[in-house]
């Protein structure tokens, strides 16, 4: 049962195949007999398509089913007994004869198989897709051809440049088409790319190339015309083709403009012409930080890599570097230009150089910096584009100290030190807590005393103003001077670090006790009378006394000192976490001193009268006179030509009048402010700016194309500011969605 069944399957699948192959090679003996008679693939392919569902609709293979086969079988194979159709009934509706002959036909079908003979017209079609095949290779090589044949110039239908008239023309006349056009751009020479030929009209090139329109048109017209944004330009007559030459220098919009013998005028649309720059080299540079500094010791070499890339070409490369030695008014600078180690290659449009540097090679010595960048330049011409990097620093640090001279006539040595602030030691001494869990207990000890020592300095720097640097005010309360053990510095100390700071100090306490014994002896063995000039002479010889500072600053700066002391103790002590309060509170001080030191200019300006106590608070405004002042604020209208184009258009709707000339300039002036925005959004102005072109030169009035230009001109205009005033109307939804309804029907 199941062998018969696929038996009628695949009888039906041959025959469905057959009457495929009949359509099929009827329709592509056309296609070729067309093809021959109009040389154009896609016209072959449409008419192949074409014949494939006529042929097909006629012929109707999705008729052919199981019954249809069942049948044919049955006719042909008459031992079937015409039982065929049996095979596919159910056995719940088949009686005990009839699945006896049903059964009877399918070892019939099985036995049989071999005298089924399909009737189809395969060899019919086949005559036919050949006579047509002969037929057209024929009448091409005879030259016959039913239409003429077009050129090989022909645009395509999508590039083909469609003219609008300008005036309304009779039927009699049958106006110019263009039979070809060709647009040849020629790059620079130095970009090194051949001509390219297109017939888009739709253009994009590089800035200074050399764009060439030639159009050829089917008949004879009397001039044609070149309009580029306001300029309108004859195009040349050569050799049977309109040319036009322009060089790429802005973008912008043009279009074609010619008259016929007849003196009827044809507008095409607009075509952008848009204009790229040639771009400036790109550098990147690769593993190289902002700034590195080495030792006298070091071997003061580094090396980095530079990637280059242009779209054009690379014309040179080079390392800028400048080196400047000494200090202050005494500093020379020294400019080089150095060469990477990896040559460059001419014109190439990527490179990745390398570069060693050796400081010592460019004579460098301590204490000099050496500030470099690299600076590409591409092959564009006349003037090359330009590109540098960042400027980076090299520095060889200094191992001596220079001691600034001091003039004569100068009381004291000013000149400070390079040391750190108090605001550089609370950020270093943040980021020493910040980096505490991943040190080593002996490095964050060193940096922790490091820090103390920067302290130290920065205090006895400040001491210099007070007359006594070696001053040393007491410990915190909360630390005696016992809990510090003398030797536990030794590993991480200076120096410079071991001076005797602590032991002048202890000397100096020594000698003050030494000296208050003797004064005690004097004074019991003498009268002390109270001197009465004490209070009017400034004695010099008095350290507390000797300041360049009033009192109320000296105390200040010396609880500032105070403050940096304890804030040393405890970095000596590699406690940074308690350093930190006494230096915030140091510099909170000296923040204060440095505002107090200001001297503020007393204001000139408007002394009012003074005021009269008898009227003062009494409420009188008999001679109060208030002070109005009006001015009219005149703002820069923006696009005015957009706004009066929708004026006159608004009076053409409304009146259903003609264009002047007058109004054709004002249409033409707005064309030229919306070509502003057309370039920057083509898809949104384009259409606006084309129907405002076609309006400021034809005559003819055009409703379809003022409502579009009147629409457009309405989207392109900016919203206007509101401004606030009252209103007692009311806007209610419903409102809303009645003037929507309006203006979907406009």
């Amino acid at each position: 049962m199941i062998a018969a069944k696929q038996i009628i399957q695949n009888t039906l699948l041959r025959w469905r195949l057959f009457r495929t192959a009949e359509i099929g090679l009827v329709s592509l003996g056309i296609a070729v007999l067309v093809y021959c008679l109009f040389p154009s693939i896609w016209m072959a392919a449409v008419v192949f398509l074409v014949a494939i569902l006529l042929y097909g609709v006629w012929v109707r293979p999705w008729k052919f089913g199981v019954r249809e086969v069942c049948s044919y079988l049955d006719s042909a194979l008459k031992e079937l007994e015409n039982s065929t159709y049996l095979l596919f009934s159910k056995d719940e509706e088949l009686s005990a004869i009839a699945k006896i002959q049903q059964y009877r036909t399918a070892e019939t079908l099985v036995f049989s198989k071999r005298k089924i003979r399909l009737k189809h017209k395969i060899g019919k079609s086949l005559g036919i897709a050949l006579g047509c095949v002969g037929l057209g290779l024929l009448l091409q090589y005879s030259g016959i051809r039913l239409p003429a044949e077009t050129t090989k110039n022909t645009p395509p239908q999508n590039d083909a440049i469609v003219f609008q008239p300008l005036d309304s023309l009779s039927v009699e006349v049958v106006p110019p088409v263009v039979q070809s056009q060709k647009i040849t751009v020629r790059y620079p020479s130095y970009t090194g790319k051949s001509a390219s030929v297109t017939s888009d009209m739709n253009v994009k090139v590089l800035e200074g190339s050399t764009v060439d329109w030639a159009v050829r048109f089917n008949q004879p017209i009397k001039k044609a015309v070149f309009q580029f944004g306001a300029d309108e330009t004859d195009m040349t007559w050569d050799n049977a083709l309109y040319t036009h030459r322009l060089k790429a220098s802005n973008a912008g919009f043009y279009s074609l403009k010619f008259t016929d013998t007849l003196q009827n005028e044809y507008l095409s649309a607009l075509y952008s012409f848009e204009v790229f720059k040639d771009e400036p080299p790109e550098v990147r540079m690769n593993k190289l930080p902002q700034f590195s500094s080495f030792e006298a010791t070091d071997s003061q070499e580094f090396t980095f890599t530079s990637s280059i890339t242009d779209d054009f070409g690379i014309a040179d490369v080079a390392i800028i570097a400048t080196v400047s030695k000494g200090t202050g008014e005494s500093v020379k600078f020294r400019e080089e230009r150095l060469a990477f180690d990896t040559p460059l290659q001419k014109l190439s449009k990527s490179a990745t150089l390398q570069k060693k540097m050796d400081l010592r090679s460019l004579r460098m010595e301590p204490g000099d910096e050496l500030y470099f960048y690299v600076e590409v330049k591409d092959n564009k011409e006349p003037k090359a584009n330009i590109t540098r990097t960042e400027t980076y620093f090299s520095v060889i640090k200094d191992t001596a100290t220079d001691a600034f001279a001091v003039e004569g006539t100068m009381g004291a040595d000013l000149m400070p030190d390079y040391f750190r602030s108090q605001r550089q030691l609370i950020i270093d001494t943040e980021q020493l807590i910040l980096e505490k869990p991943a040190l080593k207990k002996p490095d964050f000890n060193f940096r922790s005393n490091e820090l103390g020592f920067d302290q130290k300095a920065l205090r006895i720097k400040y001491g210099e103003f007070m007359g006594d640097e070696t001053e040393a005010p007491t410990a915190p309360k909360e630390i005696g001077a016992a809990t510090v053990p003398g030797d536990m510095l030794d590993e991480y100390s200076h120096k410079h670090d071991g001076s005797n700071e602590h032991n002048l100090v202890a000397d100096e306490e020594h000698d003050h006790d030494h000296d208050h014994d003797h004064g005690d002896e004097q004074m019991s063995g003498a009268d002390s009378e109270e001197d009465p000039l004490e209070a009017y002479v400034h004695n010099h010889g008095d350290p507390e006394a000797s300041t360049l500072f009033a009192k109320s600053l000296k105390s200040m700066l010396k609880d500032a000192m105070a403050e940096m002391w304890d804030a040393e103790l405890y970095l000596r002590l590699y406690e940074p976490e308690k350093s930190l309060p006494y230096q915030y509170k140091a510099l909170k001080l000296i923040q204060e001193i440095k505002n107090s030191a200001r001297i503020y200019v007393h204001r000139i300006g408007f002394d009012p009268p003074p005021i009269k106590e008898e009227k003062r608070l009494s409420g009188e405004l008999k001679d109060v006179k208030g002070f109005r002042k009006t001015e009219e604020l005149k703002m820069d209208e923006i696009y005015p030509n957009m706004k009066a184009a929708l004026q006159v258009l608004s009076l053409v709707r409304a009146k259903n009048r003609t264009l002047s000339e007058e109004d054709r300039s004002v249409l033409k002036a707005a064309g030229d402010e919306l070509a502003v925005l057309a370039i920057a959004q083509p898809n949104r102005y384009l259409n606006t700016l084309q129907n405002l072109k076609w309006l400021s030169e034809a005559e003819q009035l055009d409703m379809v194309r003022i409502n579009l230009a009147y629409a457009g001109l309405l989207r392109a205009l900016p919203d206007r500011t509101a401004v606030p005033s009252a209103s007692n109307s009311y806007t209610g939804q419903l409102n809303h969605l009645f003037l929507e309804a309006l203006e979907s029907n406009d």
